[in-house]
């Protein structure tokens, strides 16, 4: 999988990242979780994200965005594996959805895709 990606895919992954910015955090943005969570996931097999096993599960949340902020392609796609089993309970991943991790993994994506770079 080349880490290219086109003008459209790396449009997509802003859009989704900005409307995950814009959903709020308390019960205001309930409704919103389910449709961005499916969204975050079909967008992550557009653009050569699709969940991979393998990779040392991480612990806390903080941990999960630092990995992020530090994966290769291939660490991504073990984290999207991970992030997938966390679904299945929405407290677990609605803190998962608020601390930003989702987000991070698209801005990751548009870094190792050369359309942004890292601060």
């Amino acid at each position: 999988m080349s880490l290219a990606l086109s003008p459209a895919e790396a449009e997509q992954l802003r859009d989704l990242r900005s409307r995950l910015n814009r959903t709020p955090k308390d019960a205001l943005g309930d409704k919103s979780v389910g449709p961005l969570t499916k969204g975050f996931f079909t967008l992550c097999g557009r653009v050569g994200l699709s969940p991979q096993t393998g990779g040392q599960p991480i612990a806390t949340l903080g941990e999960l965005k630092t990995a992020v902020g530090e994966a290769d392609l291939t660490r991504l796609k073990q984290i999207i594996q991970q992030l997938e089993g966390l679904r299945a309970d929405p407290k677990v991943w609605r803190a998962v959805f608020n601390f930003g991790v989702l987000q991070a993994i698209l801005t990751r994506r548009l870094i190792l895709g050369g359309k942004e770079t890292a601060q």
